[in-house]
C-alpha cells in the first residue's frame, strides 16, 4: 500500500496552471463557436477567446494552487498521509502463463531484482560480497574498438 505524505507545491502549481491553459483553450473554442449563433458575443475579438481566456485560466489555476497545496500538505500531515491501494501486477514484465488457485489463467510476473524488506536498510556497499569482486577482477588493459 502506497501512502501520499506531501505534495510538491511548485510542481502541482505548474501542473494545474498548464491544466488551466488547456481548460481555458477548450472553453475559448466553445465560446468562439457560440459567437456564430449569438451576435452579442461577437462584439469581442476572437483572439480574446482563444488567447486571453486560456492565459487567464492558467494564471488563475497557478495562483489558486499556490494557496491551496500547502493547505493540502497540512491536512495530509494531520491525517498522517493518504493511503493508496495500487495494483502493480500489470506493470511488471510478463512471465509464463499459469493457472491460479481460483482456476483463472494468470501471468506470473518475473522479478528481476529481489525486493528487500524495509527493516534491511544496509547500504549497497555492505551487501556486496568481497568474494564476488575477487572472483571477477576488472581487466587492467582497456578494450579498444576495432577500426
Amino acid at each position: 500500500m502506497a501512502k501520499i505524505q506531501r505534495l510538491n507545491v511548485i510542481k502541482v502549481a505548474c501542473f494545474l496552471g498548464l491544466f488551466g491553459v488547456f481548460t481555458g483553450f477548450v472553453f475559448g473554442i466553445i465560446i468562439s463557436l457560440l459567437t456564430l449563433f449569438v451576435p452579442v458575443l461577437a462584439t469581442y475579438a476572437i483572439w480574446m477567446y482563444l488567447v486571453g481566456i486560456p492565459i487567464g485560466y492558467g494564471v488563475m489555476m497557478f495562483i489558486i494552487s499556490l494557496i491551496f497545496v500547502p493547505l493540502v500538505n497540512l491536512t495530509l500531515r494531520i491525517i498522517k498521509g493518504l493511503d493508496l491501494d495500487l495494483d502493480l501486477t500489470e506493470s511488471t514484465s510478463a512471465g509464463p502463463l499459469t493457472t491460479g488457485a481460483n482456476g483463472k489463467k494468470e501471468i506470473k510476473p518475473v522479478i528481476k531484482y529481489p525486493v528487500k524488506s524495509a527493516k534491511d536498510s544496509s547500504p549497497l556497499s555492505q551487501m556486496t560480497n568481497s568474494k564476488t569482486t575477487a572472483q571477477n577482477p576488472v581487466p587492467k588493459t582497456p578494450i579498444r574498438p576495432a577500426i
